[in-house]
């Protein structure tokens, strides 16, 4: 009798677990497939929906904006509940092509990629899903600026041009690279510039790298005064500051007044 009531309370939690799961939370829907290999492109599509709707509930990190030669890049990241559910990155190549990506996680699986390319008049639409890190559809569309408002139907590619699904694994370690500031994006202090219309600090990668950024300075802090003062004994030094983006330009963030430049040096 004793094991029935067991088994009953059993039942009893996954009953209630899975009331728990019908809400608007993105995972909710894939977390009712008992089947981790029937997940589909309807579902995906889906779960990348609702985190498209709750992006706002989201915890948002963004980095730096690099550039190397023509090529700028910047990238995003929300998470949910520590874990990430959305990597975005923004690439920008001048006249030549402009290119957004946006990589969709679930249980810190990969499971769509989102690619809109512009080049040109010309733009590019292409949806990759993967279920079990494996790449099982992928489909395409083409429009231009003109028939924005009229884009035609996605389609189906031929399973010969699928993307390798360890190369997204290659992208995804080098938006994380740029996010936190690793490897060829580990960026330390080059040199403030002010000037009388616009004032910029640069910062370039501390290994051999051509990776730079800079900084649009619209007000001073204790920070900013402390290498103005000395730039030649910060530089090639890592410093800690806030920034945001804004029309594809960092903007340097003042600290408080009450905090000193000395907190701003990574020493």
């Amino acid at each position: 009798m004793k094991f029935f009531n067991a088994l009953a309370s059993v039942y009893l939690l996954c009953v209630l677990y899975s009331c728990n799961l019908k809400s608007n939370h993105p995972q909710a829907e894939l977390a009712q497939d008992s089947v981790a290999t029937a997940i589909n492109e309807k579902i995906i599509s889906s779960y990348a929906d609702s985190i498209d709707k709750n992006i706002d509930k989201t915890e948002k990190k963004i980095s730096l904006l690099y550039n190397i030669r023509d090529h700028s890049l910047y990238v995003e990241q929300y998470q949910g509940n520590g874990n990430t559910v959305l990597l975005l990155s923004n690439e920008d190549n001048g006249a030549l092509k402009n290119t957004r990506k946006t990589f969709y996680f679930k249980n810190d699986s990969l499971v769509l990629v989102k690619t809109s390319s512009l080049q040109g008049p010309v733009l590019k639409d292409t949806l990759t899903y993967l279920r079990n890190n494996t790449i099982f559809k992928i489909a395409q569309r083409e429009s231009t600026n003109e028939s924005q408002q009229k884009k035609p139907s996605y389609k189906m590619i031929g399973t010969s041009n699928k993307t390798n699904p360890e190369a997204y694994q290659q992208q995804i370690k080098f938006l994380q690279d740029a996010l936190t500031q690793q490897n060829q994006f580990e960026m330390v202090f080059e040199a403030i510039h002010i000037l009388p219309e616009e004032s910029y600090m640069s910062l370039k990668s501390k290994i051999n790298s051509a990776y730079q950024a800079t900084l649009l300075i619209e007000e001073k802090d204790a920070l900013v005064d402390s290498l103005l003062a000395d730039p030649l004994k910060y530089k090639g030094e890592k410093i800690r500051f806030n920034w945001i983006i804004k029309d594809k330009q960092a903007i340097y963030v003042p600290v408080a007044s009450k905090v000193t430049s000395a907190k701003g040096l990574n020493k």
